[in-house]
């Protein structure tokens, strides 16, 4: 079963919980008052809110991350910076794990979130990564349309996130032209990312999708090694760690790439790029 069948069974299954399971709001990212409770929780490791800890410039730190949003001029949007909550979050931690709604707008100031799907089989592949300046498509449209997805979201490091509330964030979206049209191209943007996923997935090679994942690995490392695992790559595709191993064995065979325990050494990155890029020799 292809990305594209997956996704669309696991929405219908979705819908179907939606009429049986009303949603629940737990959350991590939901909004602070659910991060104070003092009732025990599972998937929270004792988040922490900065808000009353110690006083920080919300607005320079916010605006660095995303400057476009220093262009607003709307008292709503002023109100909503002061009356928002700082969370700061561990690595490895899960922060959405797709039974619930998301209730709050995160605008991230530090750090990475990984949101995956994992298909019955147990295999995952990753939909898209959530970095400072980015919005996360699926807790917007979980904002606006009153829904949840079958998906997960992991900090993969440690994370620092603006918290602004339901309701401060549909007063704003109601108020400010701004906001709005800044909240719409981020969106934009990001489903046609993940329609560039799909395609990719559905016409591309295993081999190439993952020479291609190498290649933007290696050009954000320092240096010629990246740290990485076969089971951690195949997570990254949505395939098994034994088909990783047998495609990386093959590329090291071609002098592409040296792989040793824990991470992997690019040989030659011109012909890394040629196993990324079959059809352009």
């Amino acid at each position: 079963m292809n990305l594209t069948q997956t996704l669309n069974q696991n929405a219908a299954q979705n819908q179907s919980q939606n009429l049986e399971h009303p949603p629940t709001e737990n959350c991590i990212l939901n909004h602070a008052s659910s991060i104070d409770s003092t009732s025990p929780r599972n998937d929270v490791e004792n988040p922490v809110s900065l808000k009353d800890l110690k006083p920080i410039n919300r607005s320079k730190d916010l605006f660095a991350s995303y400057p476009e949003l220093a262009k607003i001029e709307d008292p709503s949007w002023d109100k909503a910076i002061q009356c928002s909550d700082v969370m700061d979050i561990p690595a490895n931690q899960v922060v959405y794990d797709g039974h619930n709604r998301c209730n709050t707008f995160v605008l991230l100031l530090k750090g990475t979130v990984r949101v995956y799907h994992i298909a019955p089989d147990g295999r995952e592949i990753t939909l898209y990564r959530v970095t400072p300046g980015d919005l996360c498509v699926l807790s917007l449209t979980s904002l606006l349309n009153n829904r949840y997805y079958n998906v997960l979201a992991k900090t993969e490091a440690a994370t620092v996130a603006l918290c602004i509330s339901e309701p401060s964030f549909k007063e704003v979206i109601g108020q400010s032209e701004q906001f709005r049209d800044f909240v719409l191209s981020t969106l934009s943007e990001r489903l046609c990312d993940l329609m560039f996923l799909v395609q990719d997935t559905v016409f591309q090679t295993l081999q190439v999708r993952l020479a291609c994942v190498l290649v933007r690995m290696f050009a954000l490392a320092d240096g010629n090694k990246v740290n990485t695992t076969h089971q951690s790559l195949a997570q990254e595709l949505g395939t098994t760690r034994e088909v990783i191993s047998r495609i990386l064995k093959d590329f090291e065979h071609k002098d592409a790439i040296k792989i040793s325990r824990g991470h992997i050494e690019v040989l030659s990155f011109e012909d890394l790029e040629r196993l990324a890029h079959p059809t352009a020799q």
